[in-house]
């Protein structure tokens, strides 16, 4: 007679091993999504600053031209 071996096989379960390893991957997706984020964000933040500068020296200009227009002088 032959012995046969049996092997207790679950099946629809996860290994601790597959539960490490996607836990693993969610973390390194992670922090490449904030990666990016905070670098969208610092670049989104020097272009408000760009802009606002620019505004300011049209503003700066713009008064200028009306001061010389009116006939003052400093």
């Amino acid at each position: 007679m032959r012995r046969t071996c049996k092997t207790r096989v679950s099946k629809g379960a996860f290994t601790l091993l597959e539960m490490v390893m996607v836990i693993a991957i969610i973390v390194i997706l992670a922090s490449a999504l904030m990666l990016g984020v905070t670098g969208y964000i610092e670049g989104t933040k020097k272009a408000k600053n760009m802009v606002d500068d620019s505004a300011q020296d049209v503003s700066a200009q713009a008064h200028a031209s009306e001061v010389k227009l009116a006939g003052y002088s400093f």
